[in-house]
């Protein structure tokens, strides 16, 4: 029998070069979940009460704090977590759990992160695996990226990949993120983002991984 495999995307921009490969794809669904945690967690979660499937892909651009993944690159995102689930205040940042207001370890939390499980599925990709935060803003602020980078251990920005984790852990459905660099964390001369390059190495990519697990 054929896999069934929804693809998860933010916007349409993003998933834009793949549209004449999809039309193609009959066992491929298309979810465009919105900008942002909240709407992601409720498109995905309206989304799995009507069907399953073997796999949800969320495919997306992203920031980079580290050299390591310049922009055009394109990764697995293998954790995540909430950048800005907490409070801010004496000029540093603490999480709900640094507070003590919520279990750390209680699911699908591990260390108050968000890990994709499926280790098999994420080796089958071929690509390199990095670690997300998650926030609902672009972030500029050198405060704030040295806090996701040095405390968190944020390597990829996202604005939804949380959220795919998030609800993907809690109703053990199987799921990758990947991520393309536009650009480095805190860059605003857009005349430096590489929009263009990510969007088509992340469909090159996609459409590389949806042949994979639909073959």
């Amino acid at each position: 029998m054929q896999k069934k495999i929804l693809l998860l995307a933010a916007t349409e921009l993003e998933i834009k070069p793949l549209k004449s490969f999809l039309e193609a794809r009959e066992h491929v669904e298309v979810l465009i979940g919105g900008i942002g945690g909240i709407s992601t967690a409720y498109a995905l979660t309206r989304q799995l009460a009507r069907q399953r499937y073997d796999l949800v892909l969320q495919a997306g651009i992203g920031g980079s704090f580290v050299h390591r993944y310049a922009p055009g690159a394109v990764v697995v995102i293998r954790s995540e977590c909430f950048g800005d689930l907490g409070v801010v205040e004496a000029g540093g940042r603490k999480s709900v759990f640094d507070l003590q207001l919520a279990d750390a370890d209680a699911a699908p939390f591990t260390g108050g992160r968000l890990y994709n499980t499926h280790s098999r599925l994420m080796a089958l990709t071929g690509l390199e695996p990095a670690n997300g935060v998650t926030i609902n803003e672009i972030t500029t602020a050198a405060d704030t990226i040295r806090h996701f980078k040095d405390s968190l251990g944020a390597e990829i920005e996202s604005m939804e990949g949380a959220a795919l984790h998030y609800v993907s852990l809690l109703e053990n459905q199987p799921f990758l993120q990947v991520r393309a660099v536009s650009n480095y964390v805190g860059e605003r001369d857009k005349a430096k983002w590489e929009m263009k390059a990510a969007i088509a190495n992340l469909a090159e990519h996609t459409e590389r991984l949806l042949t994979l697990f639909t073959s």
